[in-house]
């Protein structure tokens, strides 16, 4: 601020010189022009007293902000950069876990492969043993149902000739034989 004084009562000085020069030699008058200067000495005293405070104090707030922000973005730099290290290293152990679990998946697979093969064939046999146990049953069930049908085919043939044999006076026995033996078990 010295300097400012300075350098203004410097240029009053040397404007004032000038102004008495010509005033010899029938020029205009000083004054306006000290008046003038006068003017600015007090505007600049005025904001020297005044505005230079809360200026300078506005500055260096602003200041300490920078810096401190400046510190921050510094730390938080860093803290990007140890984290991406971080998750690099990680990346990189993921994919070594990602191939180890592939690798993993691939030999199970194998075993259950072979293990449903094995389960398919024993199944398969199973079913084999299965179908020709039902198949021999169903063979010796018509079997039996054949046995049946001849049996009854012969039996209905035997009525038929019996019935044809038989005259009316057969009939007759048979049937006093038949209620003889029915009333006699009936006493029993």
């Amino acid at each position: 601020m010295k300097i400012i004084f300075y350098t203004v009562g410097m240029t009053l000085l040397a404007v004032a010189e000038a102004g008495a020069s010509q005033e010899g030699r029938g020029g205009s008058s000083l004054w306006p022009f000290v008046f003038q200067v006068i003017n600015f000495l007090l505007l600049l005293f005025v904001l020297y007293k005044f505005a230079l405070p809360k200026t300078k104090g506005f500055f260096v707030e602003r200041s300490q902000k920078i810096n401190l922000s400046l510190k921050e973005a510094e730390e938080a730099k860093s803290f990007a950069e140890k984290k991406l290290r971080e998750y690099e290293a990680k990346l990189i152990a993921l994919d070594k876990e990602v191939e180890d679990i592939r690798n993993l998946a691939q030999n199970e697979g194998q075993a259950e492969k072979e293990r449903i093969i094995a389960e398919a064939g024993k199944e398969a046999e199973s079913l084999k043993k299965q179908a020709k146990a039902l198949t021999e049953q169903e063979v010796r069930s018509a079997k039996q149902e054949l046995r049946r049908e001849v049996a009854r085919l012969s039996l209905d043939k035997a009525e038929k000739i019996i019935k044809a044999s038989i005259n009316e006076g057969d009939q007759e026995r048979l049937i006093i034989d038949h209620t003889k033996e029915i009333t006699s078990s009936l006493t029993y």
